[in-house]
């Protein structure tokens, strides 16, 4: 794998849930990037993927719960750009955002929470930031289209000749299939997606609600590095992989629910980011308020208090936001 930049962390604030994100690595991996199986972990390649999450894309594959596996992922734009001389408009955009899947679990029912662990996340040598006009918040001021290519190495993103970052590899899109029809994954919302969340990283969760018998679960769009809103349209678009496990868990809610060391963060997306934070903070009182045992008052009192609002990404169809509860004020046994 030495096309892989592997970033494994284990999120200590998973200690507060009781999750036990313990991190289980493969020692014995062979280079083959179409093999399904490397040292008797199931991998999938990219070529399993689609723009579209729905009930009717083909079962890439079926895991038993709490087994874990690998998801090899395209860049967004699915490899078209690998030259500064493509530009964005050049993209075929029916190859955009493909997430590598569905997989199905065995023992999850329509209507089941299911936690999706991120164990790992691996980035490729080199990722990609295209700019056009119209493209984020100031996407007015881009008078032409331009493409970089960022070289990644050691653990740092290169986006001049002598200006670097640390990279911090998170999944961009993570979802289960809807309930009906489909939804392109370009989308955010109730079954995950494109939620372009920074916080679904290695060592944290997502909760969803599964919507299909077997979850079909499908994930891809990694970011070597992305800040929060994503304000400028893109983070460092990059291919790898991610290894997964996913199992049942108790859970009372409606909306996606990260993990993390910092605690839990309820995600709401909506067309205008003032609906979005209301809708999540309605979540985080309700929660809240069974956890606690408390009337809806004080629940809304105590939440005001010890939440924070915090954006995902503003630069969707859907914009992202989370409501964030420390982990001193979540519950202690989670599944």
């Amino acid at each position: 794998m030495d096309s892989r930049v592997d970033r494994t962390s284990a999120d200590t604030g998973a200690a507060h849930h009781r999750l036990r994100f313990g991190i289980h690595l493969l020692t014995v991996e062979c280079g083959r990037s179409d093999s399904r199986w490397v040292g008797l972990m199931l991998r999938i390649p990219n070529t399993e993927s689609s723009s579209a999450l729905s009930g009717i894309n083909n079962v890439v594959a079926t895991v038993a719960t709490g087994q874990s596996f690998v998801l090899e992922t395209f860049d967004c734009y699915a490899g078209q750009i690998d030259s500064e001389r493509v530009l964005r408009p050049d993209v075929d955009m029916a190859k955009f955002n493909r997430a590598t899947g569905p997989v199905a679990v065995e023992g999850v029912q329509a209507g089941d929470w299911i936690l999706i662990k991120i164990e790992r996340v691996s980035v490729g040598r080199w990722g990609v930031m295209a700019l056009s006009p119209g493209l984020g918040i100031l996407g007015d001021k881009i008078e032409q289209a331009s493409s970089r290519i960022v070289p990644v190495d050691d653990g740092r993103a290169w986006i001049t000749d002598t200006l670097a970052v640390e990279i911090s590899p998170m999944v961009g899109v993570l979802g289960v299939a809807p309930r009906v029809g489909e939804i392109n994954t370009e989308l955010p919302g109730v079954h995950g997606g494109n939620l372009d969340t920074r916080t679904l990283r290695p060592g944290s969760g997502l909760l969803l609600q599964a919507q299909h018998d077997g979850g079909l679960v499908s994930a891809g769009d990694l970011h070597a590095a992305q800040g929060d809103g994503e304000l400028g349209g893109t983070g460092i678009e990059i291919s790898g992989e991610i290894q997964l496990s996913i199992r049942n868990v108790d859970h009372e809610g409606h909306l996606p629910v990260v993990i993390h060391s910092a605690g839990m963060s309820v995600l709401s997306s909506a067309e205008d980011i003032h609906e979005a934070v209301r809708t999540g903070f309605e979540e985080a009182v309700d929660l809240m308020r069974l956890w606690h045992e408390l009337g809806w008052d004080d629940a809304y009192r105590l939440t005001s208090i010890v939440s924070n609002a915090e954006i995902s990404q503003l630069v969707n169809p859907l914009h992202t936001a989370r409501i964030t509860i420390p982990s001193e004020w979540c519950p202690m046994e989670f599944g």
